[in-house]
C-alpha cells in the first residue's frame, strides 16, 4: 500500500511539472491573448461607451434634542436616520421639486429641450453615507459635467430643506459641487486590465484542458508509463530535429535489443 501511494504521488508530481512545462512552452500564445483581449477592452472603453461624470456634494445631518448642547443620544439617533434621509434623496418631492426648479420637465411643444423624468434622474443620484460618520454624500452622474454639477448642488439643496421640513432635523451643506474635470466612468486602464486577466484565464484554460485530454505517446517515459514495457530503442523521423540522437546510441540500443532476442531464442 506504502508503495502504490508513493508511485501515485510520484505520479502526480510529474504531471504537474509536464503542465508547468507545458504552459511554458505555450507561453507566447498566452501573452498573445493577454495582448488581444486587453486590446479589445481598452478599444471598447475608450471608443464604445460614452464617459460619465459625477459631482458630489456633502451634508451634516443632526438630530438635536436641546438647543443648548450636543449629547451621545443626538448622535445615535442621527446616525439610526441616515438610511431614511438616503430614501427622502430618492422621493418625488424631492425628484420633482428639481425637475421643477431646473426646468427638466418635458415640454411637448419644445421636444429639443432637455428633460428628465423622475426614474432617469433618480437612477443619476447616488447617496452615500461614510462609515462611522453623520455625514451625506450626494453624487450625481451624468454624461454632461456641467449638469451633473447642477443637479448635486440642486438635490442637495432640496434634501436639506425636505429634512428641516418634513423630518424636523437640522441639516446644512458642508461642501457644494465641483466641476468634475475629467470622466469617473469608464476607468480606461481597470477594464483593460481585466480584459488581459481574461486573456490569461482563457488562453491557460486552453492549454490546461488540452493537456489533460492529450493521451497520445510522445517520449520513451510515455511508453513506460503507459504500456508498462521498457523501450529497447527508438528510429527517428526527422534527421533535422534538434533533439535527435547520435547514430551510436542507436547502435548501441539496436545491440542491446539483438542480445535480448537471441537469449530469449536460447531459453
Amino acid at each position: 500500500m506504502e508503495t502504490k501511494s508513493t508511485t501515485t504521488e510520484q505520479n502526480d508530481a510529474i504531471n504537474v511539472s509536464e503542465l508547468f512545462y507545458a504552459l511554458l512552452a505555450k507561453c507566447w500564445m498566452i501573452i498573445a491573448a493577454m495582448i488581444v483581449c486587453g486590446g479589445l477592452a481598452f478599444a471598447y472603453s475608450k471608443f464604445f461607451i460614452s464617459p460619465k461624470y459625477t459631482a458630489s456634494c456633502m451634508l451634516f445631518v443632526l438630530n438635536r434634542n436641546s438647543e443648548n448642547s450636543l449629547t451621545s443620544s443626538d448622535i445615535s439617533a442621527s446616525n439610526a436616520l441616515l438610511k431614511d434621509y438616503e430614501n427622502l434623496a430618492g422621493s418625488h418631492a424631492v425628484i420633482d421639486s428639481v425637475r421643477k426648479d431646473l426646468g427638466l420637465e418635458a415640454d411637448p411643444a419644445n421636444p429639443d429641450k432637455a428633460s428628465y423624468t423622475y426614474e432617469e434622474l433618480k437612477n443619476e443620484i447616488t447617496v452615500s453615507v461614510p462609515q462611522d460618520s453623520r455625514m451625506l454624500v450626494v453624487s450625481v452622474t451624468d454624461q454632461n459635467a456641467n449638469n451633473s454639477k447642477q443637479l448635486a448642488d440642486a438635490v442637495s439643496e432640496r434634501l436639506v430643506t425636505s429634512i428641516v421640513e418634513i423630518m424636523k432635523t437640522e441639516a446644512v451643506i458642508v461642501d457644494h459641487a465641483v466641476l468634475p474635470k475629467s470622466p469617473s466612468s469608464p476607468n480606461v486602464k481597470k477594464n483593460t486590465i481585466i480584459g488581459a486577466a481574461f486573456g490569461f484565464l482563457l488562453a491557460a484554460a486552453f492549454v490546461v484542458i488540452r493537456f489533460l485530454t492529450d493521451d497520445t505517446i510522445k517520449t520513451d517515459a510515455d511508453v513506460e508509463k503507459h504500456l508498462h514495457v521498457p523501450v529497447l530503442g527508438t528510429i527517428p523521423l526527422d534527421e533535422s530535429e534538434s533533439t535527435k540522437r547520435r547514430r551510436s546510441e542507436y547502435r548501441a540500443d539496436m545491440q542491446r535489443a539483438k542480445k535480448l532476442y537471441s537469449g530469449k531464442e536460447g531459453k
